[in-house]
């Protein structure tokens, strides 16, 4: 299982893909449309690579809703076999 950290660089690593814009440096609540011109069939292709990754099946309206990477960090980890484990800090 990822933790919140692996999540979010496989999920940039593969907006990059699917976009052809890198995702770097977005923040986590920037509208994906606006800040990499990721449009509803990139984010079908994302949401169902996201699925494959995860082993889970959206909810139908999730397409509607995966506008930003903080709203699909929050679907992986809500509809994933177990949650998202919070990256443990190296003090």
């Amino acid at each position: 299982m990822k933790d919140r950290v692996e999540a979010e660089a496989w999920l940039r690593s593969l907006l990059q893909k699917v976009s052809g814009r890198s995702a770097t440096d977005v923040s986590l609540d920037a509208d994906l449309s606006e800040a990499i011109g990721l449009d509803s069939l990139g984010r079908l292709e994302v949401l169902s690579e996201i699925e494959a990754e995860f082993d889970f099946v959206f909810a139908d309206d999730a397409l509607a809703n995966a506008t930003t990477i903080a709203r699909m960090l929050d679907d992986i980890n809500r509809n994933s076999g177990a949650p998202i484990k919070k990256a443990q800090s190296c003090e």
